[in-house]
């Protein structure tokens, strides 16, 4: 098409139809703000800690944890919908799932090593270790369960590439609320909360920041 005009007017042509695209495109960006989300192990990376725990200069246990914050789950929905190419049902009923546990429970994965492996029995009643989970307001939590789970499951090791073959992964489950309490743990004001591992081996702690830094 010929546009009229000499060549300063078909500068100005361009520089609008330019600039008219860039505004669409800004204008685009802008809408999908909202729906764009961190990739999975981004947000793996932020929720998970890791401790290596020492008697005198005897190591005793190496531990990593994920705390499964109201984020990480979101992420391992879309992680997880994705890979299985859900349809919305099943992945409706999978939010419904995560959303249901979240209000029950402060969740986190975890993997442990130890040097001897009669030492790495978290899930046993008489373990030789003890876990609690803290926060900043003090509140103490003791587990309501802890699970093994199969080092080997491709879909934990997909999930939670830190659990290797010399390691034993867990799901630690502690109540969302106190005994005495009516006020959930975390709450909104929480600035911490902080994974202790304590036993006659050994100590250590976890922690995970809450508030954004300022």
């Amino acid at each position: 098409m010929e546009i009229p005009g000499g060549p300063v007017t078909k500068t100005a042509f361009f520089c609008a139809s330019l600039m008219a695209v860039l505004v669409l495109l800004f204008a685009g960006c802008a809408a999908n703000k909202q729906a764009i989300r961190p990739e999975y192990s981004t947000v793996l990376n932020k929720w998970t800690k890791g401790r290596k725990i020492f008697k005198g200069l005897e190591s005793r246990l190496y531990i990593n944890a994920t705390y499964k914050d109201p984020t990480f789950r979101e992420a391992y929905i879309d992680r997880y919908a994705e890979s299985y190419m859900l349809e919305e049902s099943y992945r409706a009923a999978l939010v419904e799932r995560e959303r249901e546990q979240a209000e029950k429970y402060n969740e986190f994965f975890m993997t442990a090593f130890t040097p001897v492996d009669r030492w790495n029995d978290f899930d046993k009643k008489d373990s030789v270790w003890k876990l609690y989970l803290e926060d900043s307001g003090g509140s103490r939590l003791s587990p309501v369960s802890i699970t093994k789970v199969d080092a080997s499951d491709p879909l934990v090791r997909e999930f939670f590439p830190y659990l290797d073959l010399w390691s034993s992964g867990y799901v630690v489950r502690f109540p969302k609320y106190s005994e005495a309490g009516r006020e959930p743990i975390p709450g909104p004001d929480t600035e911490f909360i902080r994974l202790v591992i304590t036993g006659v081996l050994g100590e250590g702690e976890l922690t995970w920041p809450l508030k954004e830094e300022p």
